[in-house]
């Protein structure tokens, strides 16, 4: 008798196929969506670039720590364990790092001193834009009406959901700031497309090339344009060191995974569902005023999700 048939066996049942590939969305939601309050609380002590560059410096610690653990403990022989690092997937990720990682992280942070959050929110939602054309071009993830309309509903629905603050910000917000945050959102869809182009390698080391290359560059950066942070609060380090373990390593193992596997349309849209979650926190726990405007919000941008990515059944 097979093991799964005999009596008091009980197998343990996981999600597979579509509803993994949610379930992952929904964590990197949930963790990106979390990121905005210990951003504020790094940078009250810690200057931007140096925010940056902590981050990634601490995530690249967290990632080698992650692989040396894992290799320790897996079960397979020394030869099977071990990946073929070529210098194709060191360069290709290494680009990605720094042009499409680091770049974006440094923008944003400059750009949050002179444009409110919900303006860079909406800039931000021109990710699925380009990452959809740039998918359709170059990995062969074709551009459907059924994904374009999607792309427009989530998009509006994050315009219903942060224009309020928007108009309150749009004019104290710089045009540099906004351009800034524009240039980000188009590097941050470049580099979605370009992870799904990469050559395979684990999640883990693909991330640990990623993010260890793009803390170089921001960690140079932050020396030669930010004042080293002499008076950084306890506050402010730990809330660094948790963006750098929760958001930057374990969201960008899942966020390769998840690319690899269901494309970079697919994850792009936790640019629209990120702010709707935050949102979704500041009613619940900081007594924030619900509005129709979020409910709204919610319904567009749920619907614009499914529209662009739910396969639909041939009869």
């Amino acid at each position: 008798m097979e093991a799964a048939e005999q009596p008091g066996r009980f197998r343990r049942v996981a999600p597979t196929g579509a509803a993994l590939n949610w379930s992952i969305l929904l964590v990197l939601v949930v963790i990106w969506g979390s990121t905005f309050a210990g951003i504020r609380m790094a940078v009250e002590t810690i200057h931007p670039l140096w925010t940056v560059a902590g981050r990634m410096a601490s995530a690249t610690v967290f990632l080698a720590f992650f692989l040396l653990l894992s290799t320790a403990l897996s079960k397979k022989p020394r030869g099977d364990a071990q990946e073929q690092i070529t210098p194709r997937a060191i360069i290709a990720y290494s680009i990605i790092g720094v042009f499409f990682t680091a770049t974006p992280f440094v923008l944003y942070s400059t750009a949050a001193q002179t444009t409110g959050s919900a303006v860079m929110a909406i800039c931000n939602g021109g990710t699925p834009f380009v990452t959809t054309l740039a998918a359709h071009f170059l990995v062969n993830d074709r551009l459907t009406g059924r994904r374009i309309v999607g792309v427009l509903m989530g998009f509006l629905g994050l315009a219903v959901l942060v224009w309020p603050e928007a108009q309150k910000g749009l004019g104290n917000s710089s045009l540099f700031g906004i351009v800034l945050a524009i240039i980000g959102a188009a590097l941050y869809a470049g580099g979605n497309v370009g992870t799904r182009m990469s050559p395979r390698l684990s999640p883990v080391l693909s991330s640990l090339i990623l993010i260890g290359s793009g803390a170089v560059v921001a960690t140079l950066a932050a020396f030669f344009l930010a004042p080293w942070p002499q008076a950084a609060s306890i506050k402010s380090i730990t809330a660094m060191l948790m963006i750098g373990l929760f958001p930057t390593a374990i969201a960008m193992i899942l966020y390769v995974w998840l690319i690899q596997r269901a494309g970079a349309v697919f994850v792009s849209f936790t640019t629209y569902l990120s702010p709707l979650w935050a949102t979704g926190l500041g009613v619940l726990f900081l007594d924030e005023p619900l509005h129709w405007s979020m409910i709204g919000a919610l319904a567009l941008i749920l619907a614009g999700v499914a529209v662009a990515n739910l396969k639909l059944k041939s009869t």
